[in-house]
C-alpha cells in the first residue's frame, strides 16, 4: 500500500463520525464518512478504501449486511465493527463475514488506531510481497528465455505446455546451459507460482545431510538433533521442489526418493509419523541417465517416474545463433548492475565470442561479459578485455588452432579439458575453480574422478 491509508466510517450518530474524522485524520489517514449502508456501498464503489469502520445499527442496512456485501464486491477492503450492542452470535457471525475486529462502544480511541496500524502494516507487507511476486513472475518466466534456435524454441513451447500441469519434469544438458533457469520458469509459469518454491543441489551433500535435508529429523533422532527440523519435502508443501544433479544422487536415497514421488509421503528421521505432502517435482541432471541405467548406478523406477516430461538443453556450440542476443543481454544486464552505460562490442571481440566453443556454455559467456564490462574503455570491448582463454581463441591474428580445439570434440573430452584449464588458472585451488566453473565443490571433485584428472592441492 502506498500514500495514505483511505478508511470509510460509517455511523448514523453525526458526533461520532466527525469525532472519529477528526481523531483520524490528525494520525495520517485519509477519511472519508456516510449516515448509512447505502450510501457506504455507493462510496466504496466510486473512490475505493482501505479500510471501513461500520456501525451495528444503522438505518436501511445494519452493519452485519453491510460488511457481506462489501467484502464480495471488494475482498481487499478490511472491515472494523463497531457496536454498543455486543452479542457472542452477533461477532461469531461479523468475523465468519470476514471482520479484521469486533470493537464495542464507547470506542476506546487507542484500540481503534491499533488495529488500524495492524491493517496498514499488513497491507503495506502485503503489497511488498505482491510487487516481489510480480517481479519473480517477470524475471523467471518462459517468456524472458532468450533464444531464436529452433531448439530454445522447443523448449519455450515445452514449458508453456507442461507447466500448468503437476507432471514431474527432467531437464537435461550439459553444466552451465541453463538448466536452473528452465525448472524457474516452470515453476513461475505454474498454478503453484505464489507457493514455496525450494532448490536443493543433490550433489552438493554426503547421504546422510542429504536425507536429513530432505526429510528432516527428529529432536534426538541423531547425535546434535538437539530441536526438530522440517526437511525440503515438508517446507515445499504446496509448491514446487528443484533436485538439481540428481544424477548424483546417492544410489539409496533413490529408493526413499522414488516413494515421496509415488505416494507423496514420507517421515522424518527419527520418526514413526507419515507426513502427507503435495510437493511439484522439477529434477536436473548433466549426466547420461540412460547409461547409469545400463551401469546400475541409477534406478530404472525412479528414472522411468521422472521421464514423464524430458526438457533437453544443448549446448551453446549447437545454437549458436542465440550467442548475440544472449550477449546484448548479458551487456544490458552487467551495465545496468554497475551503472554504466552500456558499451560496444568491437568487431575483433565480437569475431572472437562468435568463434569460441564455449564448453562452459551461457554461464561461461555471461561470466565472460561481465569480465568485459568491467574491465572495457572508452565504452567499447575489445579482444584483451575477454578472458584469456577466448581472446587466444582459433580466431586470434596468429591462426594458430585454440588449445580447446583439438581432434577430440566430444563434449566430455571438451568439458574436461576445460576443468583441467581452469584448475591451473586457480593453481588448484578447488574452492576457487568450482566458483569460477559455476558448479558446487563437490561436483569439482566427482569430475576431477571421473576424467582422471589430476588432484592437484588446494
Amino acid at each position: 500500500m502506498t500514500g495514505k491509508a483511505r478508511v470509510l466510517v460509517v455511523d448514523d450518530e453525526i458526533n461520532l463520525l466527525k469525532t472519529l474524522s477528526d481523531i483520524l485524520n490528525r494520525n495520517g489517514y485519509e477519511v472519508a464518512v456516510a449516515k448509512d449502508g447505502p450510501s457506504a456501498l455507493g462510496l466504496i464503489e466510486k473512490d475505493g478504501f482501505d479500510i471501513a469502520l461500520l456501525d451495528i445499527r444503522m438505518p436501511h442496512m445494519d452493519g452485519v449486511e453491510l460488511l457481506g456485501r462489501i467484502k464480495a464486491r471488494h475482498p481487499d477492503v478490511e472491515v472494523i465493527i463497531m457496536t454498543a450492542y455486543g452479542t457472542i452470535e452477533t461477532a461469531i457471525k461479523s468475523i465468519k463475514l470476514g471482520a479484521y475486529a469486533y470493537i464495542l462502544k464507547p470506542l476506546d480511541i487507542d484500540d481503534v488506531l491499533v488495529n488500524l496500524k495492524k491493517i496498514t502494516q499488513m497491507k503495506t507487507l502485503a503489497g511488498e510481497a505482491r510487487f516481489l511476486q510480480d517481479q519473480l513472475l517477470q524475471e523467471h518466466s518462459y517468456e524472458h528465455i532468450i533464444g531464436r534456435s529452433k531448439q530454445i524454441r522447443g523448449v519455450v513451447e515445452t514449458i508453456k505446455k507442461v507447466a500448468p500441469s503437476d507432471s514431474t519434469v527432467l531437464i537435461t544438458g550439459p553444466s552451465g546451459a541453463g538448466k536452473e533457469m528452465v525448472a524457474d520458469a516452470v515453476h513461475y509459469s505454474s498454478k503453484r507460482c505464489s507457493r514455496p518454491y525450494l532448490k536443493i543441489n543433490c550433489a552438493a551433500f554426503p547421504e546422510t545431510l542429504l536425507e536429513s535435508e530432505l526429510f528432516g529429523y527428529e529432536k534426538g533422532a541423531f547425535t546434535g538433533a538437539d530441536k526438530q527440523k522440517k526437511g525440503k519435502f515438508e517446507v515445499a508443501d504446496g509448491g514446487t521442489l528443484f533436485l538439481d544433479e540428481i544424477g548424483d544422487m546417492p544410489f539409496p536415497m533413490q529408493a526413499k526418493l522414488l516413494r515421496v514421488l509415488e505416494k507423496g509421503e514420507f517421515e522424518r528421521l527419527g520418526g514413526n509419523d507419515v507426513i502427507k505432502v503435495d510437493v511439484r517435482f522439477v529434477a536436473a541432471t548433466n549426466q547420461n541417465l540412460t547409461r547409469m541405467l545400463q551401469e546400475r548406478r541409477f534406478r530404472s523406477d525412479l528414472f522411468y517416474r521422472l521421464n514423464t516430461v524430458i526438457i533437453n538443453l544443448p549446448p551453446l556450440v549447437e545454437r549458436s545463433e542465440d550467442i548475440p542476443l544472449l550477449v546484448d543481454h548479458f551487456l544490458a544486464k552487467f551495465s545496468r548492475e554497475m551503472s554504466r552505460k552500456q558499451p560496444d562490442v568491437s568487431p575483433e571481440a565480437v569475431k572472437l565470442i562468435l568463434s569460441y566453443p564455449w564448453p562452459g556454455n551461457v554461464r561461461e559467456l555471461a561470466n565472460a561479459i561481465e569480465r568485459a564490462v568491467i574491465f572495457c574503455e572508452k565504452g567499447v570491448i575489445k579482444p584483451h578485455d575477454l578472458p584469456p582463454a577466448i581472446h587466444h581463441g582459433p580466431s586470434s591474428a596468429s591462426g594458430e588452432p585454440h588449445e580447446f580445439l583439438p581432434e577430440d570434440l566430444r563434449l566430455d573430452a571438451v568439458e574436461s579439458r576445460h576443468i583441467s584449464e581452469v584448475l591451473k588458472l586457480t593453481g588448484g585451488n578447488k574452492n576457487e575453480a568450482a566458483r569460477r566453473l559455476g558448479i558446487h565443490r563437490e561436483t569439482l571433485y566427482k569430475k576431477i574422478k571421473k576424467f582422471n584428472l589430476p588432484d592437484a592441492g588446494d
